[in-house]
């Protein structure tokens, strides 16, 4: 499953949503290829080349070369410390976007170990102050700059950013890269079966179901690389805490993610080859 969702009811449509708008993504970007490597995949050395072919990269995912428009890049977004920033004032660095809330009991928090993974390999390289590691929000109505900051804490590691922003403006944002983003109330019984809020002690309200993918956007502003679905923490551990707030079916993509699926590895390897400067 690609996108989250609170039953099978849901998941059906979220596939059917999802592979309408992937569809949709891929035929106008003019994308061969889009999936992850094999665990056993090594990353490719990197060497300039000229991003956006819409093929398949080495590492996984594929290469694009999508300018972004300038109505994209002024939407206004917020950092977990209250600052306010646009995804073209991050010019001149190389920006990993990933979605995730921190109300998710499925799959957010093995995107976040994935990113933090990203955050800490760029942050050991060369290219510490040339690349943003930017874990941006699809739900402006809880993911305010503190709940961003207590949720960042249960990692004890700042080596990449928690963003959000107002609903409007993130689902602007995310539609641009093909990410839907619903509003899924929960049902009382849901309510009782799901893990209390890791950080109010309180049932869920809500979810929202939205398309799992991560972008590399370059220091010029262009798109340049998607891969989509599952994130694959691999032997990376959950903080206990967020492992305690995931259900069942997060328990399960945990343990076995499924396909299709990205990883720390992927994003690394196209960095790599986008930048000409191996990070590993």
């Amino acid at each position: 499953m690609t996108m989250n969702s609170r039953n099978s009811r849901v998941i059906r449509q979220a596939k059917a949503t999802f592979a309408l708008s992937v569809a949709a993504l891929l035929a106008a970007l003019a994308i061969t290829q889009v999936g992850s490597a094999s665990a056993s995949m090594k990353m490719p050395k990197p060497t300039p080349l000229a991003v956006g072919q819409g093929k398949a990269a080495p590492g996984g995912g594929s290469f694009l070369n999508a300018p972004i428009p300038a109505n994209v890049l002024n939407i206004p977004l917020v950092d977990s410390s209250g600052k306010s920033f646009t995804l073209g004032s991050l010019k001149g660095q190389t920006v990993v976007i990933a979605n995730f809330l921190t109300s998710c009991h499925e799959i957010c928090p093995m995107t976040s170990i994935a990113m933090r993974d990203i955050g800490d390999a760029v942050a050991a390289s060369l290219l510490k102050n040339k690349v943003k590691v930017l874990e941006l929000s699809v739900d402006g109505a809880r993911d305010t700059p503190s709940r961003l900051t207590a949720y960042q804490s249960t990692f004890a590691d700042n080596n990449w950013t928690l963003a959000s922003g107002s609903d409007a403006n993130l689902t602007k944002f995310w539609a641009y890269f093909g990410s839907s983003i619903t509003k899924v109330p929960y049902t009382a019984a849901e309510k009782k079966a799901l893990p209390l809020d890791w950080q109010t002690g309180k049932p869920s309200e809500f979810d929202i179901s939205h398309t799992d993918m991560v972008a590399i956007v370059d220091a010029k502003g262009t798109w340049s690389w998607l891969d989509l679905g599952n994130p694959n923490p691999g032997k990376s551990v959950i903080p206990t805490k967020l492992k305690k707030y995931l259900s069942d079916e997060g328990l399960h993509n945990l343990a076995k993610p499924q396909e299709p699926s990205w990883d720390a590895k992927a994003v690394l390897s196209a960095l790599s080859s986008i930048t000409g400067t191996m990070i590993k």
